[in-house]
């Protein structure tokens, strides 16, 4: 089994409370935490764009994914694969990528959905599809991340909950807007063996000032799901290939 920590943060654009923008705040968050895998939601702005490779390098972890105005990407402490973007639809955003780790892989999928419920409901069901979730091709352990704009009730809800297990860790998942939280509008849900062992919203004072979306803290863990395998199925297997659990 495989453990690790990871973070979902939406930076903002590196916006802070103040209305300025400065990176080096949400990296000092990020670095205060010692995450293995940061999942940032709108990286940069119309006045700080092309800066992924500027703020991996404070914090001090690889970078992977689309290094533009109000793009998803990964910061990673191991290397990433497969790493490819697309699109929701209504300017909705999703990149995923494949993580291994200790001869398991992982599916990642980090998104921003619109607003908008008509739009979230469309955003929804792309995600939800067979290019993106649904592929039978990505069978393995699967971690979505991001910013799902829901309120408690909302178009999308029940959808993803049909599908998907929200984390179960932080208990008090709050997380929108950071001065006053009163709703978990970032989120993180799981598909297959894989589990929360802990979990948090980080509220320390840079936290707050650095976006109104404070970040979200796991620490998750692969679940055994061991199978016996057909000898037509040991065949096609390559060796090199990283088992999911």
């Amino acid at each position: 089994m495989a453990t690790f920590r990871i973070m979902s943060y939406h930076v903002n654009g590196f916006r802070g409370a103040s209305g300025e923008i400065d990176s080096s705040l949400s990296a000092r968050v990020i670095r205060s935490q010692m995450p293995d895998l940061v999942m940032l939601q709108q990286l940069g702005s119309p006045v700080a764009a092309g800066t992924l490779e500027e703020f991996s390098d404070q914090v001090g972890l690889a970078a992977y994914g689309p290094d533009e105005q109000g793009s998803c990407c990964f910061l990673s402490r191991y290397p990433l694969h497969n790493v490819q973007e697309f699109s929701l639809g209504h300017g909705g955003r999703c990149v995923r990528a494949d993580l291994d780790l200790e001869s398991e892989r992982f599916h990642l999928f980090n998104l921003c959905l619109s607003f908008d419920p008509w739009q979230r409901r469309d955003q929804v069901r792309a995600l939800l599809s067979d290019q993106l979730l649904n592929n039978r091709s990505l069978p393995c352990a699967t971690i979505i991340s991001g910013d799902f704009t829901l309120p408690l009730w909302g178009y999308g809800q029940i959808s993803l909950s049909e599908h998907l297990r929200r984390a179960r860790f932080p208990l008090w998942r709050a997380n929108y807007p950071g001065n006053f939280p009163l709703w978990g509008r970032d989120r993180i849900y799981f598909r297959g063996p894989i589990r929360a062992l802990a979990g948090t919203v980080l509220a320390t004072a840079d936290a707050r000032k650095a976006s109104p979306h404070l970040p979200l803290i796991l620490t998750v863990e692969s679940c055994d799901n061991r199978r016996f395998l057909k000898l037509h199925e040991r065949i096609r297997l390559r060796k090199a290939d990283p088992v999911c659990g």
